[in-house]
């Protein structure tokens, strides 16, 4: 009988986090709670007979800490991966795709802004296609129209200011 290829396990020993992806991945969650409880401190949370501005994004907050705790249990009492190195490609392109959109929106409008950000976010993946990230940010943008500014009704300029009927 022939011998089994052995599987590439790592056998190292682990310490006391038993899976270092998941720990690190609830530590992210906990630290994205804290800084959303923290920015929602100063809206009320309400009464019992009315809703406050607050309860939202506190009780979300709350909850994506204890998903967060959850995990880093997990990552302490059950096996699982190591983390991995990874680029800072998307991060940069991601947060700077809406800082694009958040300083070209007064400005630029929707209709500008919106395809504008999807590029740039788009920057974060090597393998986008140009034609069709041309065409899907069309797609989304026309989409966000169509919710933000006529269901929604939202007063969001869609084209630049003195340059399109809204």
């Amino acid at each position: 009988m022939a011998d089994a290829p052995e599987t590439s396990v790592d056998e190292t020993p682990r310490g006391f986090i038993k899976s270092p992806l998941d720990f690190g991945g609830g530590l992210f969650l906990l630290a994205l709670a804290v800084v959303g409880y923290i920015g929602a401190f100063n809206l009320p949370y309400g009464h019992m007979n009315s809703i406050g501005s607050g309860l939202l994004p506190k009780s979300v907050a709350i909850l994506v800490g204890a998903f967060g705790l959850g995990i880093m249990l997990q990552g302490l009492f059950i096996e699982g991966d190591r983390l991995e190195s990874w680029g800072i490609r998307g991060p940069i392109f991601v947060l700077g795709a809406v800082l694009v959109f958040a300083f070209a929106i007064r400005p630029l409008g929707l209709a500008i802004a919106g395809p504008l950000c999807v590029i740039v976010a788009a920057m974060a993946d090597k393998d986008t296609r140009p034609v069709e990230l041309v065409i899907f940010s069309l797609i989304m943008t026309a989409l966000c129209v169509g919710l933000f500014k006529f269901l929604l009704r939202l007063p969001i300029p869609v084209f630049p200011p003195g340059y399109g009927p809204f």
